[in-house]
């Protein structure tokens, strides 16, 4: 059913550290590393939210010898992703 897909994906990506974490991919790959210096997070609780969203299809990641980079691989992550972007960027107007 698409709506229950669509609702998995929408709880994923309502958390504010995966949340995050997708921003910072929409911009390009990133490792574990990486992307908890950016985020100022423990590399631990990024690890746990990549494997979350690879066990759901939002990532997946290259293996470079140790180092893994994730990359975003869902096209409908991407587009709520830069919708919201779209929004962040704009100014509140009264209604």
């Amino acid at each position: 059913m698409e709506t229950q897909r669509f609702s998995v994906l929408l709880k994923l990506i309502a958390h504010p550290e995966r949340l995050a974490i997708l921003l910072s991919l929409l911009n390009g790959d990133g490792s574990i590393h990486e992307l908890a210096q950016t985020l100022n997070l423990p590399p631990s609780a990024v690890s746990n939210h990549l494997n979350k969203l690879r066990s759901e299809g939002v990532v997946d990641y290259t293996r470079y010898h140790r180092v893994l980079e994730y990359r975003l691989i869902s096209t409908e992550a991407a587009t709520i992703l830069r919708t919201l972007r779209k929004l962040q960027g704009q100014t509140a107007q009264p209604a």
